[in-house]
């Protein structure tokens, strides 16, 4: 099987590599300054799963190749309108895309790009960033792909694409529900980057102290009552699971939209808690924390700019 990883950053760079290590024929999709800086010095995985240094192939926009077999997408959400017209010339009648975004609407629109059949339904877990030497450094015990048939089941294709994932040195889980795991993985990542980026620390001290663990706790609600309320497949006790895997991180875990503001980097506000307000927007119940985490995101943004 052959992948395109769409982005070498801290996850696309992460996935692939291990791929490359199992020796799977993976090609990565970068910019020009990426692919000359991955050709003198390879791709460095620093990982509490083992480190890994290797050079791999990497072609740029525009370059011609074959069709692929599966196409990872491991870029930020502002980067993915302007890509879609990119991928184009490497994706066949077989191919299948797997985006490994957070969030939810991105799924719509490469469904409506290029084909509801191509589009896998696709999430991540996984704490990793880039070094200022731009090595890929991997912290957490848990590194994981959950994917699927966007509408359950199984099928051929997706007992094929496991069998590639599987055994490379990261957890796969193939999943008959995707679109449940990927609500659950949403709720998690907007309360966990909301709160994180609201009160600028680190979960541990958000959790112990009381007043700031009822802000979460509130913000939580107010995301799950959106996804209720717009008959997402949500289980009964989702507040509570997302709590108790809020309680079980590292009392230094950090969001990564929290990393991203750190290095005065764009943020994925408008996809994740944005979308959620749209979401919400026709009726008429107030969201007061939500709104303030989108309105504090906002302001960032415009003082980035």
């Amino acid at each position: 099987m052959r992948f395109l990883v769409v982005g070498a950053g801290a996850i696309g760079g992460y996935f692939g590599g291990r791929l490359v290590q199992k020796g799977e024929d993976v090609t990565f999709l970068v910019r020009p300054s990426k692919k000359l800086h991955l050709a003198e010095n390879g791709l460095i995985i620093q990982s509490v799963h083992g480190d890994f240094q290797t050079p791999i192939q990497a072609i740029t926009y525009g370059e011609a190749t074959e069709p692929f077999d599966c196409i990872i997408l491991a870029v930020k959400a502002y980067h993915l309108p302007p890509l879609r017209p990119d991928l184009a010339p490497y994706i066949g009648k077989n191919t299948m895309i797997l985006p490994l975004l957070n969030g939810y609407e991105h799924f719509k629109s490469l469904r409506e790009y290029f084909g509801a059949e191509k589009v896998l339904g696709g999430l991540c877990y996984i704490e990793t960033t880039l070094n200022h030497k731009g090595s890929i450094v991997q912290t957490s015990p848990f590194h994981r792909i959950v994917f699927g048939e966007w509408d359950g089941g199984n099928s051929e294709r997706a007992q094929l694409l496991c069998s590639h994932l599987d055994h490379a040195g990261f957890t796969v889980t193939h999943s008959h529900d995707i679109q449940r795991e990927i609500w659950q993985k949403y709720i998690f990542i907007a309360s966990m980057s909301g709160i994180t980026t609201l009160m600028g620390t680190s979960v541990g001290p958000i959790l112990a102290t009381p007043e700031s663990r009822a802000i979460y706790k509130r913000l939580l609600l107010e995301i799950v009552t959106i996804a209720r309320n717009a008959d997402m497949p949500i289980h009964s006790e989702m507040e509570a699971h997302t709590l108790k895997t809020m309680d079980s991180l590292k009392p230094e875990m950090m969001s990564s939209m929290q990393r991203d503001m750190q290095k005065n980097l764009p943020v994925e506000a408008s996809h994740l808690h944005g979308a959620l307000l749209a979401l919400a927007s026709n009726s008429n119940i107030s969201y007061p924390i939500l709104e303030t985490v989108y309105a504090r995101l906002k302001v960032y943004e415009s003082l980035l700019n």
